[in-house]
């Protein structure tokens, strides 16, 4: 195993370049470009790969910022069944938790420190498996370093921050990814295709919810921490809020939310009503402790009939005939890795732009306000 030494990345300091000075104003005032929810690779990725940074070994080498529980399953079992993607070193805060995550889990070099990790040369593109709060700081340094960033979600802890990222990550020409794996789901998919066709008459009402009577978490889980980016909107609330705006295809008014605490600032449970441009009722609802009944997925209601989800794939009723369509699982980590690796290649993909995640993280933003609470990322009050 390879040992790299600790040294201190270099930071540049400056603001993001006056080239995407109009991007920022537009999306600050709400014209945020209109971008397929599936698609194309962000603006700019397109033979980044080969044409900046001159690779020519065909292997996408990753990096990995944390030892977070998601890794093995996030990335490491994917990138196994992905072809051309490797995961080539482990960074953590000391030198002896990255050895002995290497060696568990067979990657070739260890990282005493994540600058360490984004200085070395072999590192083509970076996994972030941090707590929330760390997103940013991280995601940006990794794209000052020339990597290509696949960020578990949420990609930024509030929407200020994750639009920042999205124009930094565009000006670099590097490919910005946030880890919203569910949105691969082929069950998703099929819903919003079914609602999209017409067949069931006009969309009337959506409910998307995602919430865990009981998620074991210790007493100083970044979960429950504030300034580690803690409440179940970031690490629940954006599933279902991205796939709430995906089946319905547009952007959301929030009009009321409720909420629970489990300690001064952190959501342990929130739902909120809301209404769409079209005139379409939803309903977003999620949380990690509470008196519930376990619940996920997305419900919707139209004129002629309804489709829901259930443990074999999808049900619904049009005209009162209900049917019952098997949908395997399928596996969407590995397809969300395989879409990465695809825009980084500068080939067509189903990435999901960054910009998605900025409208995900604005309905979060609305919903803590209307709640009274404070944004993640900004002081306490």
């Amino acid at each position: 195993m390879h040992h790299a030494r600790s040294q201190e990345a270099a930071r540049s300091g400056q603001g993001d370049q006056q080239g995407g000075e109009q991007a920022e104003k537009d999306c600050r005032a709400g014209r945020m470009p209109r971008k397929p929810l599936w698609g194309a690779p962000p603006p700019g990725a397109l033979g980044e790969y080969s044409r900046l940074q001159g690779l020519g070994q065909s292997m996408i080498r990753f990096g990995v910022l944390g030892t977070a529980r998601v890794v093995p399953y996030g990335l490491l079992a994917p990138a196994k069944e992905t072809p051309g993607v490797e995961v080539s070193g482990i960074a953590s805060r000391t030198l002896q938790k990255a050895d002995e995550f290497a060696a568990r889990h067979g990657i070739q070099r260890s990282f005493g420190s994540y600058e360490a990790l984004l200085e070395s040369a072999d590192i083509d593109a970076v996994y972030i498996a941090l707590p929330p709060a760390l997103h940013y700081e991280w995601a940006r340094r990794a794209i000052e370093a020339g990597k290509h960033v696949l960020c578990e979600k949420p990609l930024a802890e509030n929407a200020q921050l994750a639009q920042g990222l999205m124009l930094f990550a565009r000006q670099h020409g590097r490919v910005l990814v946030e880890g919203m794996h569910i949105r691969h789901l082929d069950r998703l998919r099929r819903q919003r295709e079914l609602v999209a066709s017409g067949e069931f008459g006009r969309l009337l009402r959506i409910e998307s919810c995602l919430r865990t009577p009981y998620m074991r978490m210790a007493k100083d889980d970044f979960r429950l921490r504030f300034e580690l980016g803690g409440g179940a909107a970031l690490d629940l609330g954006c599933y279902a809020v991205s796939c709430l705006r995906y089946i319905a295809g547009e952007e959301p008014e929030i009009l009321s939310v409720r909420h629970k605490c489990s300690s001064p600032q952190i959501d342990r449970w929130m739902r909120a009503t809301l209404r769409f441009p079209s005139g379409v009722e939803g309903v977003v609802e999620f949380g990690f402790r509470g008196f519930y009944v376990p619940r996920g997925g997305v419900a919707v209601t139209c004129e002629s009939g309804w489709i829901k989800g259930d443990d074999k794939g999808l049900v619904h009723a049009k005209n009162g005939n209900v049917i019952r369509e098997p949908i395997p699982a399928n596996p969407t980590y590995q397809l969300q890795l395989d879409a990465f690796a695809k825009s980084i290649k500068g080939e067509e993909s189903q990435s999901l732009p960054p910009d998605d995640a900025v409208l995900t993280a604005r309905v979060l933003d609305t919903m803590y306000e209307k709640a009274g609470l404070a944004l993640r990322g900004t002081p306490r009050t």
